[in-house]
Formats: C-alpha cells, structure tokens, sequence
C-alpha cells in the first residue's frame, strides 16, 4: 500500500478521534503536483485546537472508526488517498498558466491531457472548466507555453463508505490557508449539529448542500 495513515494522540487501547490519509505523492511520486510536502501535522494541529477530540470523546464511548472524523491528501488528481469517502479531502491542484505566443503546435500536450481539455488550432488552448490540475501538460511542453503555478488544493466534503454510501462533494479551489479554515468551520459546524451516528455526509443532505457550503466557506 501506498498510503500512510496518521492518526491523532491516544492511548495505546483507545481509537484515535480523527485520521489523516496522507499519498505517497507527499513524499515522492512522478505525479506529484506539489512533491515533498505532507500536510499531516498541519491538518492534525487544525483538528486539535478545533477541540474535536475532546467533544467527541465527551459523547460516544467508546469510539468507534465511524466515528472518527476522516480527513485525506492527495498530492495529484488521481486521488489514491482516497479523499472523495473521506469526510474532508484535500486534492493538490496546479492552475496552468498558457501563454500562447509561445506555442509551437506540437501537439505533445494534447496527447498527455486525460481530461480533453486542450486543444491546438493555431496555438494551444486550454477548456479550464476541463483541468483537473494534473500539470502533465506542463510538463510535457518543450517552449514554455504551458506552466504550472502555484499549487492550490480541491476541497472535497462529506465523503462516507457504509451502508448509504455518499461521493464527498466539490466545495471549491483553495489555498491551503483558505483549506484549513475550512477545516475548522466544518468541525464547528458538525459539532454544532452533532447527535451520536450522524456523519458528516448525512448533516450535508440534512442541511442541503447549498446552505452547509455557505456556512464553511472561508
């Protein structure tokens, strides 16, 4: 397996109150858009001064794996943390900057895009609704005429297994700063409506989507 998992402090006998599914992308992977960071201890501060542990640890004993609050990274697109049956994912995403003068129609971007979303008439245009962020592109193109910026990061929510499985939900593109607030209002949010079974994909429909994205929003 190619995915490590992080888990709050607890002691030795009792189940830890949240999880952190972390790609091997975050330390190397030909993948990577943003190689060599791992945002396990970030992610893991945010939920402690947040005080789930503590408010969860209050209301059901003892803990149990559905109760854990589940968070995943993936440094590219393809998502092998698993972040969208997570209850907060996290998918690394490199906004492609085209400057099309340089283009020289090669045609080598066009053939590495899984998702469709270039095209080359004259020169090289990208379907940004498309892009996933993967950066192959980028990567490929021999004059410069696609460059990957600043990583930014997918927000995906209320993502569960079980027997009413749920796809975690698209809130948006984010900087990481941005992603961790997030975070936190979504952990304020739960802990607000909390009641002892109900998971976060089922506060979502019970909100309505619109309503739980409006209230998380940073």
């Amino acid at each position: 397996m190619s995915i490590r998992d992080q888990h709050s402090p607890a002691s030795q006998d009792a189940l830890p109150a949240h999880s952190v599914r972390v790609c091997r992308g975050a330390q190397q992977c030909k993948h990577a858009v943003a190689p060599g960071y791992d945002p396990t201890e970030m992610l893991t501060e945010q939920v402690l001064a947040a005080g789930w542990p503590e408010f969860i640890a209050r209301r059901v004993q003892p803990l149990r794996h559905h109760h854990q609050f589940r968070l995943a990274y993936a440094a590219c697109p393809n998502g092998c943390s698993q972040p969208h049956i997570a209850d907060m994912g996290l998918l690394a995403f490199a906004p492609i900057a085209v400057q099309p003068e340089l283009c020289s129609a090669c045609g080598a971007c066009v053939k590495v895009c899984a998702e469709q979303a270039l095209r080359i008439d004259d020169t090289v245009h990208l379907d940004t609704a498309r892009c996933l962020g993967c950066a192959a592109c980028a990567r490929v193109c021999p004059t410069g005429a696609l460059v990957a910026t600043e990583p930014v990061y997918r927000v995906v929510l209320g993502g569960k297994l079980g027997r009413h499985p749920r796809l975690a939900h698209e809130l948006g593109l984010f900087s990481l700063p941005e992603s961790l607030t997030v975070l936190t209002k979504t952990l304020d949010l739960y802990m607000t409506h909390y009641r002892p079974g109900l998971r976060l994909g089922a506060l979502v429909e019970t909100l309505g989507q619109d309503q739980f994205d409006s209230l998380v929003r940073p």
